[in-house]
């Protein structure tokens, strides 16, 4: 293939590459509006968040050690399952970091704080303490007491209530003890009362959410290694510590099932000493992972059901422990309850006791079983659900230890003015870029204006893909994203406008300068919106909560800012220059431009006469030449002919190619002046 046909072959590409790259960009569009509205629902709406269609939102924060990823998803299935028992549309439940985050319509908090609780069901014997060291137990209980008072489980003067609670109790066990020496006829033992002090102060408030995390984690600490305890003073200690009332436990059901608990009675408000949850009938009670009598092995195939007794008065929900496939939850119950006949197996709920029974009767294997409590109607069908559906695998509350998570709620009317704010915001910035562009940019300003409208349609289709595939919700974060990675898009013009300027400061045409800025721009473009997108991805990874909505939504629009310049901004803009109307400077903007590119071209003329002038002293050396020529016009003719033949293999010193690589011809004054006249016809 010859050169000719090379460059002719070459500069056919270069000519339909625009043509092709729109055209993909629309296949583009269309195979996205396509899924929309022939896939799905076919509803053309992104799923909001509840800031601006109003809703509340719960986040759960996992007690104690870090989850793993296996357990939160666990975690996020029961609570998807317990949702739909509930019968709650429009609920979604995610996994965000380390947390978890129920999203439900509407203002009322309760149906969403019911599903996140740990619903973590033990079942445990009663414990009768017989026999302690009353000094021991006296030491105790004030070093507990400031103990508590310093993690901020108790107030000081809830301290010096319970000391005094506990300083009566002393004084009654002595002239208790002092009564029956003197009907044995013996001497009484001396008994000391202690003088308790309450000296530790209470801490600040959290100045934070971290602090508060902090401060939770030490109670829970704190709360374990007292209340779960194997020390019987130590038992008797907490026990008269414990503030039992009708607010949810502090552990939140982060107890321990391998060792005694220190738990509130909600329908006596007293504190009771319970024993380890049973291990299962075939485990060994020594290995830390045996499987216990738990609320998990209630089989969830069977009814579980939830209503009143008549004739007992009260609420109950009835269930039946698994009995099938070697499972010995019933095997076990029913042992538990032969064991422990005319006495108290305490059921716990998330570390609060919700029913004491005394075991009347031992339970057959297979038989349902009742729980009675001071249930309300409501408080027993949503403990149903929740057992229905399993406990889940870790103990949750909410930023600040509040049970069943913190609970953001906004209005719907608040929605919808954020809503209407966010788009007068995104209108109001498109117009003022709009006014922008078309004053500097003329024409070319038309063409940025219709490629954020394309990356407009891109991104808006996308997000409506989003909340269907991965339930992306988008808020008002995530529009404060679109706004600015759009506006990317604006920018990647800029710089195509200015890499335009510079080549034609250097002498080239309009036609020509075009693509060859667009081929240096590509870097810079390509650069700029990596660094971006970078950005937007570390804020992902490490940012919680309505951050993350920000940074997913800068880095899918900086994303498609490449594709929209690449396939749809530079084409148009190329396309364009080759019209000859789009040279002239009243619809480019770009008339300072040519007048400096002809003042330069002059100076460098007039440098070029210069040069000429100080050659003149070698004229005789032309003369010759030119008398040479004269003596043998044969030569002449040759070499004429040879020059003429061979001028495209002389690079010429003002010349510059044009687009399609065909010889400009002549130099950057000649290439401007013929514009501005043409302009100016």
């Amino acid at each position: 293939m010859s050169l000719a046909s090379k460059t002719r072959s070459g500069g056919s590409s270069r000519e339909k590459w625009p043509q092709q790259a729109l055209a993909l960009f629309a296949i583009i569009i269309v195979v996205i509006y396509a899924l929309i509205f022939l896939t799905g629902d076919r509803s053309a709406t992104p799923k909001l968040g509840i800031d601006l269609q109003g809703g509340t939102r719960v986040t759960l924060v996992p007690q104690g050690a870090e989850p793993t990823r296996e357990q939160l998803d666990q975690a996020r299935n029961i609570l998807e399952n317990r949702v739909n028992g509930m019968g709650v549309s429009g609920t979604e439940v995610i996994v965000d970091g380390d947390t978890l985050v129920i999203t439900v319509p509407g203002e009322d908090t309760s149906q969403a704080r019911a599903v996140g609780q740990t619903s973590q069901l033990y079942f445990r014997p009663v414990i009768t303490p017989t026999g302690f060291d009353t000094d021991a137990f006296a030491k105790e209980i004030e070093k507990m007491a400031n103990r508590w008072i310093e993690n901020g489980i108790l107030t000081p003067e809830q301290a010096k209530e319970k000391l005094n609670e506990a300083t009566e109790a002393l004084k009654a066990q002595a002239e208790q003890m002092k009564a029956q020496a003197e009907q044995l006829g013996t001497e009484a033992p001396e008994t000391k009362i202690p003088d308790f002090k309450v000296t530790a102060k209470a801490p600040a408030a959290p100045a934070n959410s971290i602090e508060a995390m902090e401060r939770r984690d030490n109670q829970l600490e704190a709360l374990k290694a007292d209340r779960q305890s194997t020390d019987t003073s130590v038992q008797l200690a907490a026990g008269y510590l414990l503030v039992c009332d009708n607010n949810p436990d502090p552990m939140l059901g982060a107890d321990d099932p391998a060792l005694p608990l220190v738990a509130c009675d909600a329908s006596e408000n007293q504190a009771m000493i319970l024993d380890a949850v049973p291990v299962l009938i075939g485990e060994d009670e020594n290995d830390p992972k045996a499987q216990r009598l738990t609320g998990n092995e209630i089989d969830t195939s069977r009814p579980i059901t939830a209503g009143f007794n008549q004739q007992n008065g009260q609420m109950e929900i009835t269930f039946t422990f698994k009995s099938e496939n070697g499972q010995q939850g019933a095997a076990t119950w029913a042992k538990l309850t032969t064991d422990y006949l005319q006495q108290q197996v305490a059921i716990t709920l998330d570390s609060k006791v919700i029913s004491a029974p005394q075991i009347q009767s031992a339970t057959p294997v297979g038989s349902a079983t009742a729980i009675t409590g001071q249930f309300s109607q409501e408080q027993a069908t949503e403990l149903a659900n929740n057992l229905r559906y399993g406990a889940l695998p870790l103990s949750f509350a909410g930023e600040n230890g509040e049970q069943g998570g913190t609970a953001i709620t906004v209005p719907a009317s608040l929605g919808v003015a954020s809503l209407k704010a966010g788009l007068i915001a995104g209108l109001v910035g498109f117009a003022l870029v709009a006014l922008f562009s078309l004053y500097f940019y003329r024409y070319f300003g038309v063409i940025s204006l219709f490629s954020l409208v394309l990356s407009g349609l891109l991104v808006y289709g996308s997000l409506v893909l989003l909340g269907r595939l991965i339930g992306y919700s988008l808020d008002l974060a995530g529009i404060a994203g679109l706004i600015i990675g759009i506006g990317t898009t604006a920018d990647s013009f800029v710089v195509i406008y200015e890499r335009i300027k510079d080549e034609i400061r250097a002498g080239r045409t309009f036609r020509s300068a075009v693509p060859h800025a667009w081929q240096r721009a590509r870097s810079t473009i390509v650069t700029g919106n990596m660094v971006t997108l970078i950005a937007a991805a570390v804020v992902y990874l490490i940012a919680v909560g309505e951050v993350k909505g920000f940074a997913f939504t800068l880095g899918l629009t900086t994303v498609f800012d490449l594709l929209v310049t690449f396939l749809a901004t530079a084409p148009l803009v190329v396309l364009a220059s080759r019209q000859a109307w789009t040279a002239k400077p009243a619809f480019n903007g770009l008339g300072k431009v040519f007048a400096l590119a002809k003042r330069n071209a002059h100076k460098q003329r007039k440098a070029a006469t210069g040069e000429e002038q100080k050659t003149s002293k070698h004229g005789a050396q032309r003369s010759f030449s030119t008398s040479s020529e004269q003596e043998d016009p044969a030569r002449g003719d040759i070499e004429t002919r040879l020059a003429r033949s061979h001028s495209h293999l002389i690079p010429e010193n003002n010349s510059v190619s044009e687009d399609n690589g065909d010889p400009a011809g002549g130099d950057a004054e000649t290439k401007v002046d013929g514009e501005q006249k043409e302009g100016e016809k």
